[in-house]
């Protein structure tokens, strides 16, 4: 099943690259969303068995395919909307890329969230990379062009790094490489790898697909992307793309997690999540781009995920939650800021003000939104960032659980202070316009309430499949 899918979506895919007409456009983008919504339900119906050798369907792949069939259904109606503001005079060349890309950009999403071949995930993270690009060069202005290659530069190196931990993982297997580089091969033959190799493999992995989730050294390379990018597209970036990241190098930390060399990964992994926060923290404080302070979130949200693991226990479980609802949210809140443009026609936070009086509805969302993503009642990732910080109490880790909270503390007043700005100031830029009187389409609005609904719904009510899957997940490195 997972072939015929991969061949009918990159049917879809290139199909979409040479239609112009927009209703039959639409019509395959409608049939693409409904061949991802069978899949996920296949995936589910054949939750815990391998495929192939080469994909399994296990906790982590299902509830990461859930959370990109939610968000991808949002994604696809906010881009009908968001296309129609095009003003490329090439305007149906431009938008059969755009929609070609996107339906690339999940496919390869799926295929690397499932994939259990360390080097067949490598080649499909690979493929976002591309498909990535063209939605950030969508508008085809100078700062698309050098966002775009700043990405694929960054990107293209990252994943050198993972090529080459790829090969120490070979060269550490010696004759055993050949039954091939999977999961379970690998794991079988953990014992024998030599601590340094797999030391050496694991930190060119995890380094190499940074990049992707947003993690210090390489969380550069998302920042212009996903401003630069489409607000549908900046949206999938920041949400499923990251998870695409965190599930390639979660697989390999899987393999190591049962070896001597844990106690050091842990460091590794404690030590880039506090300085990642650390970034964010930095940035937050200083940014006027109301794309950049989410993308700089994201930052921030990554590093906390990458602590949970390294303290274990509960902390591992809240940590792949905690990812699942950040991609929810966040999702949410890049589409709401294609309705932000619409109206102030400027990503400037000091360009924007009195939103509330702007749109009433449009302003309750964004405080919902801002209390969600902030980690504060009713979030959801309330109840996981305090299930993270017992963790730290239980570790006995109070130096990391001290400068976690103060980070946090930083980060919290630094985004309410710009979304109060947006809600109820006056706009303390000149080059500030008056706003646009527009209102926010129903179908656009329903979908980002239920990103929202639903991140808060599996923060205090998980149903026991999902609870299960995130267990499954979780299980991986504890058990």
């Amino acid at each position: 099943m997972t072939i015929i899918y991969l061949i009918a979506a990159l049917a879809t895919s290139f199909l979409q690259f040479v239609v112009r007409n927009q209703r039959l456009s639409s019509v395959i983008s409608t049939l693409f969303v409904l061949l991802q919504m069978l899949f996920t339900a296949y995936a589910v119906s054949k939750y815990g068995t391998t495929e192939s050798d080469y994909f399994r369907f296990d906790g982590l792949a299902v509830i990461m395919l859930l959370t990109l069939a939610l968000i991808t259904i949002a994604a696809f109606v906010h881009s009908s909307q968001y296309i129609g503001f095009t003003d490329t005079e090439t305007h149906g060349r431009v938008r059969a890329q755009y929609r070609g890309a996107m339906q690339m950009l999940t496919l390869a999403l799926t295929i690397a969230y499932i994939s259990v071949h360390i080097a067949l995930t490598w080649v499909f993270v690979e493929i976002t990379t591309l498909s990535a690009s063209a939605l950030i060069f969508y508008r085809r202005k100078a700062g698309s062009i050098e966002a775009t290659w700043k990405y694929v530069f960054a990107c293209s190196v990252s994943l050198v790094f993972v090529y080459v931990g790829i090969l120490f993982f070979s060269i550490a297997m010696g004759s055993n490489a050949e039954a091939g580089l999977t999961i379970d091969n690998i794991s079988a033959n953990s014992a024998t790898i030599d601590a340094f190799w797999l030391k050496m493999a694991f930190i060119f992995i995890f380094v190499g697909y940074s990049a992707k989730a947003g993690l210090v050294p390489m969380f550069t390379a998302g920042i212009d992307a996903k401003d630069k990018a489409p607000t549908p597209a900046a949206a999938l970036m920041s949400s499923v793309l990251m998870n695409a990241g965190f599930v390639g190098f979660y697989r390999i930390y899987a393999i190591v997690a049962h070896t001597d060399v844990k106690h050091w990964a842990d460091i590794v992994l404690l030590l880039t999540g506090i300085v990642s926060i650390l970034m964010a923290a930095v940035y937050l404080v200083k940014v006027d781009n109301v794309k950049r302070l989410f993308a700089y979130s994201s930052v921030e949200h990554i590093g906390v995920v990458v602590i949970g693991i390294a303290m274990g226990g509960v902390g591992v479980y809240a940590a792949v939650l905690h990812l699942v609802l950040h991609s929810l949210v966040k999702a949410s809140i890049f589409m709401h800021i294609g309705q932000l443009y619409r109206i102030y026609r400027s990503k400037m936070i000091s360009c924007m003000g009195k939103y509330f009086n702007t749109s009433g509805i449009g302003g309750t969302f964004l405080i919902v939104a801002m209390l969600c993503i902030t980690a504060m009642p009713p979030s959801g990732m309330f109840m996981t960032e305090l299930m993270i910080f017992r963790s730290m109490i239980d570790a006995s880790q109070w130096a990391v659980l001290i400068a976690t909270m103060i980070l946090l503390t930083i980060i919290v007043w630094a985004i309410g202070r710009d979304m109060f700005s947006i809600l109820f100031l006056s706009s303390s830029s000149p080059d500030s316009r008056r706003p646009n009187i527009v209102s926010i389409p129903p179908l656009e609005l329903i979908m980002q309430v239920l990103l929202i609904a639903t991140s808060i719904w599996l923060g205090y009510a998980a149903p026991s499949f999902v609870v299960e899957l995130i267990n499954n997940a979780a299980e991986l490195v504890v058990a």
